[in-house]
């Protein structure tokens, strides 16, 4: 499966910028696996493990502005996921009630924006977070900024967030206590925050194993390895969920335990964060 994504990858270089951008995604990649590869894990007792020695912030700025979009372009191409779909359905399911009419709802990390296209035809304000171009031409009740700190600097021209929303984004983090600080200014008191990462201590490892973290590699670009142990610590309502092949795309099903799970998925309410942040 992931030699047929690496084959993708190079298929999509070649086809937008020849034998150049060819080059230019192997010249990246390099850099990619010397910032990332060559480090090891450190388990942090917050639940996490974490990659040491950290990259600093001129090589993660390189990576996420040069890089990361670079080898994810195809992505941008799809606006809806079964995933977008997927967590529709889950937050309609747990935190309906933040979900109304002129509600504000901020997707931090939006990527393609799938989800963000969702929420917003439900009349909610969207605010996007994120660092790569999301289309919204024409969509009135949509706000795009590149990164948190951008957002922080105009929040007082805003209300609050209802729901904080942020998918397999914050494992990409040198400091996800810093995120966490950062946002609590910015949430209503009765705010609702959904995170979903991979469970990094899934004990059934298949074949096909990406993530990292459990078994003792690094992975990516990822640079926090997320356990059930860190969302414990929030105070937070946990769902696992186990990914699998269908005949035409993953479907998501949920899972009793860490054991078979890939990813996490965490409820968190706005009042938990801001005591958590008070320990620090």
């Amino acid at each position: 499966m992931h030699l047929i994504a690496n084959l993708r990858k190079h298929f999509f270089h070649f086809r937008k910028g020849g034998i150049k951008g060819l080059i230019k995604f192997y010249q990246l990649n390099r850099f990619e696996e010397d910032i990332f590869s060559k480090k090891k894990l450190k388990w942090d007792n917050l639940g996490y493990w974490k990659v040491d020695p950290m990259p600093n912030s001129e090589e993660l700025q390189k990576f996420y502005s040069q890089i990361y979009w670079l080898n994810n372009q195809y992505y941008k191409t799809i606006l809806l996921t079964p995933r977008d779909l997927d967590h529709l359905l889950f937050l309609e399911k747990k935190i309906s009630g933040k979900m109304f009419e002129n509600s504000n709802f901020m997707n931090f990390g939006a990527g393609h924006g799938g989800l963000s296209y969702l929420i917003a035809s439900k009349k909610i304000n969207v605010i996007n977070i994120e660092p790569s171009e999301i289309y919204s031409i024409n969509i009135k009740n949509f706000h795009n900024f590149k990164n948190i700190d951008n957002f922080l600097e105009v929040a007082k021209d805003y209300s609050k967030i209802d729901i904080l929303y942020s998918s397999h984004t914050v494992e990409h983090l040198a400091d996800p206590i810093n995120f966490f600080k950062k946002i609590s200014s910015i949430l209503s008191d009765d705010a609702k925050i959904f995170i979903e990462v991979p469970n990094c201590r899934k004990s059934n490892i298949t074949n096909d194993y990406a993530e990292g973290g459990c078994d003792g590699k690094i992975t990516g670009s990822h640079l926090i390895y997320f356990t059930k142990d860190f969302f414990e610590n929030l105070n937070s309502e946990i769902s696992f969920f186990k990914e699998e092949l269908g005949e035409n795309s993953y479907n998501y099903a949920e899972v009793s335990n860490e054991d078979d799970a890939d990813c996490i998925r965490a409820i968190i309410s706005a009042k938990n964060i801001k005591n958590f942040i008070k320990k620090f």
